[in-house]
């Protein structure tokens, strides 16, 4: 992470440990050796700065894979941007018995305008917990029940989903062949969930008692070098802890300050998965919503630029159906009330910007990511049922007693095959009504997606250092690399991961993030004509409630397949076997990046 923030923000913990540490000892030899002495001392702490700095250029590294930023306005309309690692409760009212201190990772607080200022808060998932701005708190207070319900900030928060159509649940089974009852019984009966969609925030917790909470594992975070955007990259999980599913999925966040309270959200997602059959299709770009007791009125913008309530574009039969993305104008906003002067949120998604462009890919056969249109679902959850019974009291009743949610679910219609990297931006404004209303207009344009390739040429190399059987992030001066790997997801590569067993402290690099987490095999009795019972008869019941790994970071990418470079080698020949496992399925010998 960064050594410096903007001004008022806070140290990252990594960093201010290690000034403390300067401070600390400097203050008490100052009393007891000469000049020169302390001259050296000085020489050595600044030394001992540029060393420790290296695992935080590794982050901006590893996390440097995001297209450039094109939407800006003025200096004099920039405002000014902190960034912060430093806790501090917020005033925001959350479910009862919920700590915002366990989902907490870092704040990005916009200064300005009295109509446009914000405090964006980034969960330890990668994800937007939390959004304050003239409204109050805009993201829900995570009222999502108990028991198998249970999800504090993992589900009403703005984050990217990707789903798995062909495996998700046992209509997906049911959908692609014959099944016998007895073994949708048996499938059913299990204590693993078989729905596959993937989270960019984290899990549901199914017992207060066993865990309390589990995000999405960061595996690097990083400012930017302006200070005015954050970066992250987490592994997704599925938020079902039991589970007969794998998840092979990337997450690389940024969240960007453009001024005049204009929030650029950047995602890139991998898909790493070794199985050509695991495809995510069916993707949230971004899920979010707001709440609804801060921002009741919705309104939905027309290709004409105009602006028509929310309830026009859906029948009351069915408030939870979807619009072609071409059939709005690219934006929606919610207010607090209906006044033109009222404190808003925009979010900005587009026009499917490249659906011509992609068709026409795909019929050539080229390569591609959007099969047609986008759709877009706005809704107010459980209304009317619940808000014509024990919820119509809304207005009154307290904030965080009751699922307080608006949906907003934007389907961007995209595929992302095993090996492939996609992005997707969109924009949130802070404002009030109608200069919200008219920079969201200005920002449809800039709504951009695809895919991404990275090559082998122009990517980075990072190392891997070992010291006494250690990886060390920050190794001592002259220290050799034991190997490199590259930077990002290059064609043909598989990421690297630092891991430690919490039961006996042991570090091991590998490319399985299941190796601490226990599993056992199933018997779920699929007839072998079905075509997906391969994937089945050979599933395993994941328990990440019971896992006892700490994923630490990504190290990088290694190549599945030999390269032509000569200095490239197997990890298994240059890294010891107390540190990298003997390769088996799921944990892969990979070829090393020669350094430049």
């Amino acid at each position: 992470m960064p050594t410096s923030i903007a001004v008022n923000a806070a140290f990252p913990r990594s960093s201010s440990r290690r000034l403390m540490k300067q401070f600390c000892c400097l203050a008490f030899v100052a009393h007891w050796i000469t000049f020169g002495c302390l001259f050296c001392l000085l020489n050595f702490c600044f030394l001992e700065s540029i060393t420790a700095s290296a695992a935080e250029r590794t982050d901006q590294t590893l996390l440097d894979v995001f297209p450039p930023s094109v939407a800006t306005v003025s200096k004099d309309t920039q405002g000014r941007t902190s960034i912060s690692l430093e806790y501090t409760p917020s005033t925001s009212l959350w479910a009862k018995g919920l700590d915002e201190k366990q989902v907490f990772h870092a704040q990005i607080q916009h200064e300005q305008d009295e109509n446009n200022s914000f405090t964006l808060r980034i969960g330890k998932g990668g994800q937007i917990y939390s959004l304050r701005g003239p409204f109050g708190e805009s993201v829900p207070p995570s009222c999502t029940g108990k028991g198998p319900s249970r999800s504090p900030w993992n589900d009403e928060v703005w984050q990217f989903v990707t789903v798995c159509s062909r495996y998700n649940g046992t209509k997906a089974l049911k959908r692609s062949g014959t099944v016998p009852e007895s073994a949708l019984e048996a499938l059913t009966a299990l204590p693993y969930r078989s729905t596959f969609f993937i989270h960019n925030s984290g899990a549901y917790i199914p017992d207060s008692q066993s865990i309390k909470n589990l995000y999405c594992p960061m595996l690097a975070a990083s400012s930017t070098e302006d200070q005015r955007a954050y970066r992250s990259l987490t592994w997704g999980l599925v938020p079902q802890v039991r589970t007969i599913h794998r998840s092979p999925i990337l997450y690389y966040n940024q969240v960007r300050d453009i001024g005049n309270g204009i929030i650029e959200l950047t995602w890139v997602v991998h898909n790493f998965s070794a199985r050509e059959d695991i495809v995510f299709d069916f993707l949230n770009a971004p899920w979010g919503g707001t709440r609804h007791t801060s921002l009741p009125h919705h309104a939905i913008s027309l290709p004409d630029n105009t602006l028509k309530p929310r309830s026009s574009f859906f029948t009351p039969e069915k408030p939870g159906g979807t619009v072609s993305l071409r059939k709005t104008g690219g934006w929606k906003i919610a207010s607090v009330s209906e006044d033109n002067h009222a404190s808003s949120l925009a979010l900005v998604f587009g026009r499917d910007k490249h659906l011509e462009e992609e068709q026409a890919k795909a019929k050539r056969g080229e390569p591609y990511c959007q099969r047609g249109g986008g759709m877009l679902r706005d809704f107010l959850a459980h209304y009317p049922q619940l808000y014509d019974s024990i919820w119509k009291d809304w207005e009154t009743r307290p904030e965080n007693s009751f699922r307080n949610y608006d949906v907003i679910e934007m389907i961007p219609n995209m595929t992302l095959r095993p090996g492939e990297s996609i992005w997707y931006r969109s924009f949130l404004v802070v404002n009030q009504h109608d200069e919200a209303n008219s920079i969201a207009q200005s920002l449809v344009d800039d709504i951009d997606y695809g895919l991404v390739e990275f090559s082998l040429s122009d990517t980075p190399r990072v190392p891997v250092y070992l010291v006494d059987n250690k990886v060390l992030e920050n190794p001592p001066a002259g220290t050799e690399p034991a190997t490199y790997l590259f930077a990002r997801p290059v064609p043909g590569s598989h990421p690297v991961f630092l891991m430690e067993d919490t039961a006996t402290g042991q570090e091991i690099i590998s490319t399985d993030l299941y190796r601490f987490v226990p599993s056992e095999p199933l018997t779920l009795g699929i007839p072998q004509e079905h075509p997906n019972s391969e994937y089945y008869n050979t599933a395993r019941g994941y328990s990440l409630d019971k896992n006892h790994c700490r994923w630490k970071r990504l190290l990088g990418f290694g190549l599945t397949a030999k390269p032509k470079e000569n200095k490239s080698r197997l990890l298994s020949t240059v890294l010891p076997e107390n540190i990298f496992p003997a390769p088996d399925t799921t944990h892969l010998d990979l070829w090393s990046a020669a350094s430049k």
